[in-house]
């Protein structure tokens, strides 16, 4: 029985205290500064696309309408062999807004990280934005990711923040929502001790110079571009005024192969580059990266096995109390399907990671995209 009890308090202290070190992180005030570009120089915009035909002429028509001399912008798509008509739409979209672009179309289908190297390869500017077909940029994001890239020379690479979007209100939509709401606050904690590598693709400005080719088979394209930048003496940061609307599915299945892929290739970049545990990666290398660490691969068996020994003590006490340690992990699990809130989304972020851990063994770098709708 004891043994038992230490086991508990042991697995509880291990994502409690996890967690709590970011919890205190983000109640502290936020020293949050716009920087505003001195200069708009030309960009490359990369998007890697798969069967984008409902949203890629609206991805395009975007790129029109932000706050960025459209003189200054070069797009190039990297089709990934769409099956249908992504390409087509494409080129009359570049007409239709007289947005400088070209589609590559590759031989054989390879994935996202094989199409963010293609295109980043082929740009011909100092500076390059990649991003996904399917999100609409606020009209000053791209001016906020950049003016935060050019305010230090040691920055090689800039996120912007994910705003969510639902058509309807659904369990899935709460769940990722309250998600949301923290999420940036944890990589901006993150980009004030150094990096973060918890990047959102669909908003990423890099200096070409800090980009090397990133594992086409191996983790999430946008964690892998930011460890590589990293292990290339840069920092990375999340810009929180650099926002993007990304439209967020209300269907369960849908959300659960997005989640279960986006936390599984996640997992692998991080196995991947745990050479950059060391000092020489200052505070990322020391602290940044073994937290993460942590988080991704040990709190999650931890937790789910504090709940099982929690339940065994206190059955062994009186079987009411055991049953009532699984009722109200159900009760919590579940409360998100009437209101949006951090608990029932921190259970099943658990669930994700935990059932990633097998799910990243099978080779997700090519992948059946989600729906696909405008913002």
């Amino acid at each position: 029985m004891n043994s038992l009890l230490i086991a508990a308090v042991l697995f509880t202290l291990i994502p409690l205290i996890t967690y709590l070190i970011y919890i205190l992180a983000i109640l502290k005030p936020s020293n949050s500064k716009i920087h505003a570009p001195d200069t708009q120089p030309p960009i490359t915009v990369v998007i890697p696309t798969y069967n984008e035909s409902e949203v890629i002429e609206h991805r395009i028509k975007n790129l029109k309408d932000i706050d960025y001399p459209t003189e200054n912008i070069h797009a190039i798509i990297v089709d990934d062999q769409s099956t249908d008509n992504t390409v087509e739409l494409a080129n009359k979209a570049f007409q239709k807004y007289s947005i400088s672009g070209e589609v590559i179309v590759k031989e054989k289908r390879t994935g996202t990280n094989a199409s963010v190297n293609l295109g980043v390869g082929k740009a011909s500017t100092d500076f390059v934005v990649t991003t996904d077909a399917d999100v609409t940029f606020e009209p000053d994001a791209v001016n906020n990711a950049l003016g935060r890239l050019l305010s230090d020379e040691k920055i090689g690479a800039v996120c912007g923040e994910l705003e969510p979007i639902a058509r309807k209100d659904s369990f899935t939509t709460h769940s990722e929502k309250a998600y949301r709401d923290v999420y940036g606050r944890m990589c901006s904690w993150e980009s004030g001790l150094h990096s973060t590598y918890c990047f959102n693709g669909p908003l990423i400005m890099l200096r070409k110079k800090a980009f090397s080719p990133i594992p086409e088979t191996k983790g999430a394209s946008d964690a892998g571009m930011a460890l590589r930048i990293i292990r290339n003496g840069y920092r990375c940061l999340y810009e929180s005024s650099a926002r993007f609307y990304e439209y967020i599915t209300s269907d369960m299945d849908q959300q659960r192969r997005q989640k279960l892929r986006r936390s599984a290739r996640l997992q692998e970049a991080t196995l991947h580059n745990l050479g950059l545990v060391s000092p020489k990666y200052g505070k990322f290398g020391l602290f940044v990266l073994p937290l993460r660490f942590v988080m991704f691969f040990i709190a999650p068996v931890s937790f789910f096995l504090a709940v099982v020994l929690w339940s065994i003590v206190l059955g062994n006490i009186n079987l009411l109390w055991g049953t009532g340690v699984w009722i109200l992990f159900g009760l919590a699990l579940l409360s998100g399907q009437w209101r949006s809130n951090l608990i029932s989304s921190f259970i099943w972020h658990q669930i994700y990671l935990l059932v990633s851990l097998v799910y990243m063994f099978k080779g997700v770098h090519i992948w059946q995209a989600i729906e696909r709708k405008k913002v």
